[in-house]
């Protein structure tokens, strides 16, 4: 049976502790009306906030004791238990990204809140590993209720794996995620808190898989979290064709998967019921801009007093331009951000922290904006060319690194090849740093030996076939890390000087993921994943069409019929049957050996060519938000500020966050 927080991790974790256990002395079930008159009246020792006694004792909700688990979660808070209440003010660019997923996250599992994150207890208060890896029993806590007060059972994550995983309309190909060796899995139910996954094979990161949003978060086509009663009456499994044909038109859609997914769309769908902490209750409407979540009466973590989680009431998300919410962040106008905020934006945040009562918090930096060349190019000749390590070389050396470094953040950023970073335990000391050096000689000869030893009338180079050489480089606003269309513009500058005339074309984030899926552009400017990269495979091995260095081959393994597909060789294909060796090992260290092998293929190669990363990534907060994190990994793999579990955050004065 395996410890779902070992000692070890237990004794790493500093200041917010998990605990299933029931504290000692205190009841989680009794609710003082007599002090739910304010949010600070209500920090007297009331166990859930004043806007949930109120709704109880208008018999609009059940008592607290009806509506928390047997076993509740116990959040020890960072620095101390809160107070209840408040408006959490957030801000994001894009309309479209659903930031508010982070907010109504639960794992079934979740990660500790330590560094490195690992996978501890969540909606499951304990698991087995069995057969060597190829069995695990997962134990749910008994008597969670979706927010709607349905209770969340076995049967909802059975509904996913036959509703959803095994409906080809819904889910053309089974998640991979879920399919080692690919090899579908199998759930089978025990009981009504009791789950089995089984596998033909040993699934090495099934534990890791199940804490990443990415994978796992209610929205996604792979999420293992759906809530059965509520989606049974949009599923043709369960209603009539003529139902579903009334029901569509409320809720117009092109198909019924599609109208399906819909329904459980938590960015577009208030009705959906979730099991994290708040839920949304007011989304974004026509040409709106901001978007509400309340706290989930339901939800089923409590501090170590027995008062339920969240603290705070209400997140608000306002959409807004990426210049245009660094402003509010510096204005002291947002709660709490990391994500959006752009590298650019750094000295006017650090600079007004005190006079406008925020803090910066530096957690640790992942975005380094690099160039990917598509090593799966459908012209020949340019694809020949790219994969010749002296001209990846030769474009490397040829940016003046050292420059941009000081320009953008005063020599402070860190300047290397992505190959993970120190803080992923796959990475490996050195890694990064071949051909780095700004070195326009060095960039000439390599250039020379790749073959582009011809120029034109205007002294740039000609492909090896007598055409111009000229590069479009594509990019879109992705809000961490420097901006990608000015990474572009500094590789314009420092190339031509060496005869490549490199052409910047911005695009829309709808038009991007519509089209470099296809693979068909000469290179892109964006930030690939350095922690937890096992987890999120297509940054440095090619696994779908979003592999932004060789798409084409990500396409064949996904499918080798794909129109879009190209079958890779040499590396690149060991990339992938390295990564196949990954996932089947049960055995850490020997899982470790095959993931360094993965980066020192892309040491050796410099496939993902880096420029400067963010020396560290700002975290605001309001000045009197508590229990935040100080450091911490901003990660989409970690959920980014979700690392520092925002459910245990509180105001000190939260009457003035209304």
């Amino acid at each position: 049976m395996s410890d779902p927080l070992s000692r070890r991790t237990f004794l790493r974790v500093s200041g917010l502790t998990l605990s299933a256990s029931a504290v000692a002395g205190c009841s989680f079930f009794s609710t003082d009306a007599k002090k739910t008159t304010g949010s600070a009246a209500a920090d007297a020792g009331a166990k859930e906030s004043p806007v949930l006694t109120a709704m109880v004792k208008d018999g609009k909700l059940p008592p607290l004791e009806q509506r928390l688990p047997k076993n509740p979660m116990v959040i020890k808070p960072i620095q101390s238990p809160g107070k209840f209440g408040g408006v959490l003010q957030r801000g994001q660019i894009d309309r479209n990204a659903t930031q508010n997923q982070y907010a109504e996250f639960a794992g079934l599992l979740e990660w500790t809140p330590t560094t490195p994150a690992e996978p501890g207890p969540g909606l499951a208060e304990k698991w087995e590993v069995l057969e060597d890896g190829k069995v695990y029993v997962f134990h749910l806590r008994e008597g969670v209720k979706w927010s709607d007060g349905q209770p969340f059972t076995a049967d909802d994550l059975m509904f996913a794996y036959e509703k959803e995983f095994l409906n080809k309309e819904l889910n053309p190909v089974f998640p991979g995620w879920l399919a080692p060796g690919g090899k579908p899995g199998k759930f089978v139910k025990v009981d009504d808190h009791t789950l089995r996954m089984e596998f033909e094979v040993p699934h090495g990161l099934l534990l890791k898989y199940l804490c990443f949003i990415g994978l796992t978060g209610f929205g996604s086509s792979s999420t293992v979290l759906l809530p059965a009663h509520y989606l049974k009456q949009f599923h043709k499994d369960f209603v009539s064709p003529a139902q579903l044909k009334t029901l569509m038109k409320k809720y117009p859609a092109p198909s019924w998967a599609d109208f399906f997914k819909s329904r459980r769309d938590i960015w577009k769908n208030a009705d959906a019921p979730i099991l994290g902490p708040w839920k949304l209750v007011a989304p974004l409407q026509g040409s709106g801009v901001t978007a509400r979540l309340e706290r989930n009466p339901y939800y089923w973590k409590v501090d170590e007093q027995g008062r339920q989680l969240p603290y705070i009431d209400t997140q608000q998300y306002t959409v807004m331009p990426a210049e245009t919410l660094g402003l509010r962040g510096a204005n002291g106008q947002l709660d709490l951000q990391v994500t959006d905020i752009q590298a650019e934006q750094l000295p006017l945040l650090i600079k007004n922290q005190e006079s406008k009562g925020y803090k910066v918090n530096r957690w640790v930096a992942e975005p380094n904006t690099s160039l990917n060349l598509n090593q799966s190019h459908p012209d020949p000749v340019l694809r020949a060319l790219f994969q010749k390590v002296d001209f990846r070389a030769g474009l490397s050396h040829a940016i003046n690194r050292k420059e941009m470094n000081d320009a953008l953040f005063a020599g402070q950023g860190f300047i290397r090849h992505p190959c993970a970073q120190p803080e992923d335990e796959y990475f490996e000391k050195g890694m990064g740093q071949r051909f780095i050096e700004y070195d326009v000689a060095e960039a000439n000869k390599r250039l020379d030996a790749a073959g582009l030893t011809q120029r034109g009338p205007d002294g740039m180079r000609l492909r090896p076939d007598g055409k111009k050489m000229q590069l479009v480089g594509r990019c879109f606003e992705v809000g961490v890390g420097i901006d990608a269309i000015s990474v572009l513009e500094y590789a314009q500058r420092y190339w031509k000087a060496v005869g490549i005339d490199l052409v910047a074309k911005p695009m829309t984030p709808e038009l991007w993921y519509e089209e470099i899926p296809h693979g068909d552009y000469d290179l892109v400017a964006y930030p690939p994943a350095t922690i937890l990269w096992d987890i999120d495979s297509l940054w440095y091995i090619p696994t779908n069409g979003l592999t932004y260095w060789a798409p084409k081959y990500g396409n064949w393994y996904g499918n080798p019929k794909d129109k879009f597909a190209l079958e890779p060789a040499g590396d690149i294909r060991k990339l992938q049957t390295l990564y196949d060796q990954l996932v089947t090992t049960a055995d850490k260290d020997k899982r470790l050996e095959l993931g360094r092998q993965i980066l020192k293929l892309h040491d050796q190669n410099v496939w993902i060519i880096g420029t400067v990363g963010t020396p560290f990534q700002p975290l605001i907060a309001a000045g009197d938000l508590r229990n935040v994190r100080p450091d911490a990994i901003a990660s989409f793999r970690t959920h980014y500020e979700n690392a520092s579990s925002p459910e245990q955050m509180y105001f000190d004065s939260p009457e003035k966050h209304s």
